[in-house]
């Protein structure tokens, strides 16, 4: 062991009795360890809100959505599925009917938006399959109606469950031939529950001819759902896509379609960080006040160090290694911290949210190791700054000033 070392752990943890200036220094440890576990747990949430809002999405959405302009309807596939099977990164290429209609059951009535997907193809373009909470994505009842699937929420309000009957209507058909509107008799074959109530309250599933037929488009579809290799990639397969087809082609990624909900993360990101980085600003600023305490206090003792041969750059190099000791310890049990509560709150859901409001039922954490190093660095360097300015007064003090009224 070093002789700084050795003084500076006497300084900060004396073993035969915890006086004033240990019980600053295990404040300011604490201090330290508490700013650290705020920080790493306040990415942490907000890395799992966002990854939590992504991967719903994702799973209940196609990658890229591709429709034409002013809500015309494509008339033949063949042509488009071609160009856009000549790009790799596609997966599958989904053609699907889109529209608002009316849904009634019993003596209540809501607007929706139906899709009519093939069955074989609603699993290649939406993950719905893990949502499911009753029956089962099928378009067919067993007695050989259309089926149709609806989220829980809009089943609440309906008060229907699996087996009822429904009525769509089409106020005002595509072709004009006619006012009057349309109606499709449905039965409840699923019931889905995302978490997301723009969804759950919503969105309605069934078949593409079925669609088809309540909106009497014939084999006309209003556009392509796209599943990509790698959903992130949506954005510039997006731009590749409008770039290669053009006019009167237009697709929208994922990430378009929810533009509003991503920007909301990514503005609340830097201000939540900078409240509780002052956390840990706070906590360096009272290392700073400790170790001015250890200079003060122990005044003649550095005194006699200097005057038994201890040279200033020994004496600061004292201060420095006491300030790494608090960095390091206070780092390491903000980890232990940051990795308790994580536990806690992943296996227990000790903070429960409303789906309602946040899309998930339980506060979600998910840490990454990059945030531990780049925070405990931060922290250690930070403590290590913090003694610039105790160490440079210890430097220049005079033995004689030092024991002069001893």
């Amino acid at each position: 062991m070093s002789f700084p070392f050795f003084i500076a752990k006497r300084h900060l943890f004396n073993p035969h009795k915890i006086g004033y200036i240990s019980f600053i220094s295990i404040i300011s440890t604490v201090g330290l360890a508490i700013g650290v576990a705020a920080l790493i747990l306040t990415i942490s949430i907000l890395n799992g809100f966002e990854n939590v809002i992504k991967q719903k999405l994702i799973g209940f959405d196609a990658h890229i959505r591709l429709r034409l302009f002013n809500g015309q309807t494509f008339k033949s596939s063949t042509e488009i599925e071609q160009q856009l099977s000549a790009i790799p990164e596609i997966r599958d290429i989904v053609p699907y009917v889109h529209s608002t209609v009316m849904i009634r059951a019993k003596a209540e009535t809501d607007g929706v938006i139906l899709e009519g997907l093939n069955q074989t193809d609603i699993h290649k373009s939406l993950d719905i399959k893990r949502f499911i909470r009753e029956g089962s994505v099928s378009f067919s009842s067993d007695d050989g109606k259309d089926g149709l699937v609806i989220g829980k929420k809009l089943a609440d309000k309906l008060g229907v469950t699996l087996g009822n009957p429904v009525y769509l209507f089409v106020l005002q058909a595509h072709t004009q031939t006619t006012r009057r509107p349309r109606i499709g008799s449905f039965v409840i074959t699923g019931i889905y529950e995302s978490g997301i109530s723009d969804y759950d309250d919503i969105f309605v599933y069934t078949s593409l001819s079925a669609a088809q037929q309540i909106l009497n488009l014939g084999s006309q579809f209003s556009g392509f759902q796209i599943t990509l290799d790698d959903p992130y990639n949506a954005e510039k397969i997006t731009s590749r896509i409008n770039s290669e087809l053009g006019y009167p082609y237009h697709a929208m990624s994922w990430i378009d379609l929810h533009a509003n909900l991503f920007e909301w993360l990514r503005v609340q990101r830097f201000p939540i960080i900078i409240v509780f980085g002052l956390i840990a600003a706070v906590a360096i600023f009272n290392i700073v006040s400790s170790l001015m305490m250890i200079v003060i206090e122990k005044t003649k003792d550095i005194g006699i160090l200097k005057s038994m041969g201890v040279s200033g750059i020994q004496t600061g190099r004292i201060f420095l290694i006491e300030g790494a000791i608090i960095g390091v310890t206070g780092t390491v049990l903000g980890y232990l911290i940051a990795m308790g509560l994580t536990w806690l709150q992943n296996r227990f859901g000790l903070i429960a949210l409303s789906e309602d409001v946040y899309f998930m039922s339980k506060l979600p954490v998910e840490p990454k190791v990059l945030y531990y190093l780049i925070i405990g660095l931060c922290a250690i360097l930070a403590a290590l700054l913090a003694t610039i300015y105790p160490s440079r007064k210890a430097m220049k003090l005079a033995p004689a000033e030092a024991i002069r009224y001893e």
